[in-house]
This record gives C-alpha cells, structure tokens and sequence, in this order.
C-alpha cells in the first residue's frame, strides 16, 4: 500500500512540475514578478498534488482488478515514461526538439517490445527497477511540498511607496524615461502595416531623434533592464526566499547583489535628483527603497506559475490547471483558446493597472526623473483596435495600436505641464518583438502570422531621444548598443544636479 501511494505521489509531481517549477526553483522569478504573497497559489498548487495522486492511485487500483492487468502494466511502462518526458519539456533549460522526443520514444518502445518478447526475466526486472523508481520520486514530491509551503509563507517587499516632493521650477530640467516592453522597431518605423495608424508614434518622432540600427544587449526584459541600471552586461537573476536581488554579470558565473548605489538611480540619490518610479514585472520597490524617491509596481500576469490567476478564487484556481492538463490531450484545441483566453485577461488586468498608474505619475510627480516601464506592446495580446477596447484575440498591430494611444495621452500631459521646455523624454523598448518565442505559444494569431512573415525575427528595439527643447526630427542610423541609454541617461542625472 505504502509503494502504491508512493508511486500516485511521485506520478502526480512530475506531471504538475511546469504549473509549479517557478515557485519552488532557486531561481525565483515568480518572487521577481510579483508584489503579492502567493499563498492562495502555492496552496492550490498542492491540492492539485494530493487530487492527481489520488486519482492516480484509484485508477491504478481499479485496474489491477482486470485480468488483463499484466498486459496494461507493459502498455503502462511503455507510455508514461515518454507521456511525461513530452509534459516536462518546457522545463528543460534548452530547447528539445519534438523529433528527438519521438525518436527517443520510439527506441524505449522497440527497447521493450524486445525484452518482453526475447528477455522477459530481464523485462520484469526491469519492470520492478520502473515500479521501484516511480515510487522513489514520493521524496521529489515532498520535497515540491516543502518548497510549496515555503512558497505559500513568504512575503513580498513593499509595493509602493512616496516620499513628498515640493512643486519644481518651469525651468529646472527633468528626465522622463519611458520603457514599452517589447516594442519593435521595424513595424513601428520602417515597414509599418497599412492597416495601423500610429501618429503619436509619428508626432513624437518629428521633434526627437530615432536610432534606427539598435543592438539589442539581451533577449530577456530580466537581463535588459538591470543591465541599462548598472551598466554592465547582465546574464542572468534571480531574487531569493529573503528578497535579495542577485545577478550574474556577463562573463562571470558569480552570484552577486544588484549593486543599489551604483546603479543609475542610487546615481541619482547621490547627485540630489529626485525620482519616481512606475515600473512592471521586475521588483523595482524592493529593490530601490530607500533610493528612489517615489515608486510603485505591479503585475498581474502569471507567466511562470501555470494557469492561475491572483484574481481568481481558490477553487478557481485548484480546478482551471487541472482543467487545462486533460484538455490538452482530449480537446487540445479548446486547452490552446482557454490558455490564450487566460493570459490574455491577466495581461489585460496589468496593462490597466499600469497604465492608470503611469498616467497618475505624470500628472501629479514633481521627480526631476520619471522611470516607467510598461508592459505594451507585450504579448498576450489585450487590444482590439478597431472597437478600442481591452479584448482577447487581437495581434501586435492592436498592442501598438493601443501603445500609440497610451503615448498620446502621455505627450498630452507632457506637454501641457510648464516644465515641458525643460524635459528630455527617451523612448525605447527593452528588446524587439520576439515572434520566434511567442509563434508556438497560445495567442498567436492569422494576423501575427501575416505582420512577421511566417515569424521572422528582426531584433531592433525602439529608441527615440527628444532633447529639451528639440522641434525638428534627426536620424541616427549607425549602429548603436542599446547601452548607449545607460551613459546617456548617466549623463542626464549629472546635468539635472548642477
């Protein structure tokens, strides 16, 4: 009895490992992406754990009541070690090709037809070592338990916090630094759809400098924007149990703090520049309290938990990932529409959330520099551009659509304030649109298919420069490291504290 529960243990971790490997891996960049506990996810997380082993050790037991039980135990071996190795690819830290999968399935199968048929004392033991194995990974399974608790115990940095400052000169100077996630120079600038009309896009570029050859400096938002804060080329992150921010700068595999002082706000502290932060998915209160002025962020996407949602109810949220686990085997295209459905909400709910906020900053922040990073254009998509309303469905045209609308707003507000004349705007994207990752996934659509040529990549981000004062466009078309933006804005900080 005790293997057999073992076994629906062990069974029931490995199938559940890429809805929960985030919220128990070292790396944690859940913890990174949220300012909220994760108590009612990790607890759902482990009911799935108990229900599948339950129902896996019910479905074992009502099966070995058959007389056929001796053939299904074969058929058993020979499918769940490739069943599971397909549901666990996203885990793996390199890409496995489905063609691999399948080979490596097709030699297990011909490696069991043979023993069973030529050895079958050596396929029973074998069989036994399989049942033997299985039920050793009830240790793996309570392991993921313990690092769910952990997970379900632990408790984020602030979420926001805003210090008074006083009312600013019209002529003292002021940086506003916008980042829109994901927004790609190509169709925005140089082969624009005939369809997408994007004039604050245009109206922007006619009085501000647009680099038209940017190099991108990393294919993560994680490596893109600690790298632009420190200056030097980050390769990888990760956030601890206890809120520390590590990173490995490139050409190193240490694990060292994110350096706070030295950063370009900590520049900023030290120069007597006030800032305000908006920022998305990176943990930008925890990490700069006590160096930024003002800050607050947020996000509501689940893009590493599995499909649940913090919106959602516990039941919800027990019940939407193991509805998603049997679609995708039964009605898989019905698991493809429910999970873009899903991403596409809990992106909807960040987008509003963090446009609000952006919008407030401008209006109300006396801060000599403003930081926002927005999560437009980024996929899931959220727009649809010809109602103008949030929706699930659309393409990148309705992201842009919908980022152009969101920098109208944001040069209207500019533009109206008196410190206008005296403020610099930078406006990028940390990388370009990734049409190779986003392709495979739920979410994309016809129109992505059309827009990207079948997916093509370019890597261009966006970078356009309006200095204080600028009425005429300029053009920069050298090669330019997106680095560029560090030492710029460095050198803006020092202006801003003489």
């Amino acid at each position: 009895m005790m293997k057999r529960i073992a076994q629906a243990l062990g069974f029931a971790a490995i199938l559940l490992l890429p809805n929960y490997i985030d919220l128990t891996a070292s790396t944690g960049d859940e913890r990174m992406r949220i300012p909220f506990p994760l108590t009612r996810i990790a607890l759902a997380q482990l009911t799935d754990l108990v229900i599948v082993a339950v129902l896996f050790f019910l479905l074992m037991a009502l099966l070995r009541k058959f007389t056929i039980w001796p053939k299904l135990r074969w058929a058993l071996m020979a499918i769940l070690p490739p069943f599971l190795l397909e549901r666990n690819l996203n885990v793996f830290p390199f890409n496995v090709p489905d063609l691999a999968v399948l080979i490596v399935s097709l030699l297990w199968f011909i490696l069991l037809g043979f023993l069973i048929l030529r050895a079958p004392r050596f396929a029973t033991k074998l069989g036994q070592l399989g049942s033997a194995v299985l039920a050793g990974f009830a240790v793996f399974a309570m392991v993921v338990a313990w690092q769910l608790i952990g997970a379900a115990l632990w408790r984020p940095g602030p979420q926001a916090y805003a210090a008074p400052i006083p009312p600013q000169p019209a002529n003292k100077p002021r940086l506003v630094w916008i980042l829109f996630d994901e927004l790609s120079y190509k169709p925005v600038f140089e082969s624009r759809d005939p369809s997408l009309q994007l004039p604050n896009f245009d109206r922007l570029r006619n009085e501000s400098t647009l680099y038209t050859d940017v190099t991108p400096i990393a294919y993560w938002t994680t490596q893109v924007v600690p790298s632009l804060l420190e200056g030097r080329l980050v390769k990888n992150v990760t956030y601890t149990s206890d809120n520390r921010y590590l990173i490995q700068i490139r050409g190193s595999n240490r694990w060292q703090p994110f350096d706070v002082n030295s950063s370009l706000f900590g520049l900023a502290k030290q120069r007597d520049v006030t800032t305000s932060i908006v920022g998305w998915c990176i943990t930008y209160c925890p990490v700069f309290s006590g160096t930024a002025t003002q800050c607050y962020w947020s996000n509501d996407d689940a893009q590493d938990r599995g499909p649940t949602s913090l919106d959602a109810s516990f039941a919800e949220n027990v019940w939407f990932p193991l509805r998603i686990l049997a679609e995708q085997y039964i009605a898989p295209a019905r698991a493809w529409t429910d999970t873009a459905d899903w991403k596409s909400r809990d992106h909807i709910a960040s987008v509003k959330d963090m446009s609000q906020h952006a919008l407030q900053t401008l209006s109300t922040s006396q801060a000599d520099l403003i930081f926002l990073h927005l999560p437009v254009p980024h996929p899931p998509e959220f727009w649809n551009r010809h109602t103008g309303t949030f929706a699930t469905g659309g393409s990148y045209l309705d992201s842009l659509d919908y980022s152009d609308r969101l920098l109208g707003q944001i040069l209207n507000l500019l533009q109206a304030q008196p410190r206008w004349a005296a403020t610099t705007l930078i406006v990028q994207g940390d990388h370009s649109w990734r049409t190779k990752m986003w392709r495979p996934l739920p979410g994309w659509s016809a129109e992505d298919e059309r827009i990207s040529h079948g997916g093509q990549w370019d890597p261009r981000p966006v970078l356009i420069i309006h200095a204080a004062g600028q009425q005429d466009a300029r053009t920069v078309s050298a090669p330019t490291s997106l680095m560029f933006v560090h030492d710029f804005v460095a050198a803006q900080i020092q202006a801003l504290a003489r």
